[in-house]
């Protein structure tokens, strides 16, 4: 048995979009028989990934990313161990698991970044997945992005605006894959985990 647990945002109206982004629009196109929708909004929105594309580190666009990327095992860490690389590389849980190459940081302050040594321990190990419960990886007060620039440089996709108050620390399952959008520098995810629970 496994419990499915939603990490995305739900987005509306009203859901607040990255500072000069587009928020959401839609508009109902009707007719006798059918009812379809028109969409405006940035990709940014809500629980969404960046490729490196977004800050020019590649010509290709999201949809040709690796899906392998986006789905496989992950670790959920807690806030400190974005804040301090030797904290996260001495955390016996990342030792074990850092092959998956996937982690979610669980922030409470959603205006933190993460520390820009620990992204550089994740590119050093490889990892192609970094994902955090803030809207973005870098601070909230950065105007130079230094941990977009070097983890997309890298091959380093940030996973942001995740949902992860009641999730806790450990190894789980994840499913982010983005829409295939070949042309475009990122795209919203419903991304959720997997947690196996043990039978009796």
């Amino acid at each position: 048995m496994s419990e499915i647990i939603d990490i995305s945002q739900a987005v509306d109206e009203n859901t607040p979009a990255y500072y000069g982004d587009t928020p959401l629009t839609l508009q109902w196109i009707c007719n006798d028989e059918v009812k379809t929708s028109e969409i405006k909004v940035t990709p940014h929105v809500g629980t969404h990934v960046d490729s490196p594309m977004h800050f020019s580190c590649s010509q290709n666009g999201i949809g040709k990313v690796p899906l392998s990327t986006f789905v496989g095992d992950c670790i959920v860490a807690a806030s400190e161990f974005a804040l301090n690389a030797k904290s996260l590389e001495a955390w016996a849980v990342f030792q074990k698991y850092k092959a998956c190459g996937r982690i979610l940081f669980k922030f409470e302050d959603k205006e933190q970044g993460i520390a820009e040594e620990v992204v550089e321990l994740l590119v050093e190990e490889k990892f192609v997945l970094i994902g955090t419960s803030t809207p973005s990886i870098d601070d909230e007060k950065s105007h130079d992005f230094p941990n977009h620039r070097f983890a997309l440089s890298h091959g380093l996709c940030a996973l942001e605006n995740l949902v992860l108050d009641k999730v806790e620390p450990g190894v789980y399952f994840l499913s982010a894959a983005p829409i295939k959008w070949l042309k475009a520098e990122a795209s919203p995810v419903r991304a959720y985990l997997i947690k196996k629970i043990a039978k009796n």
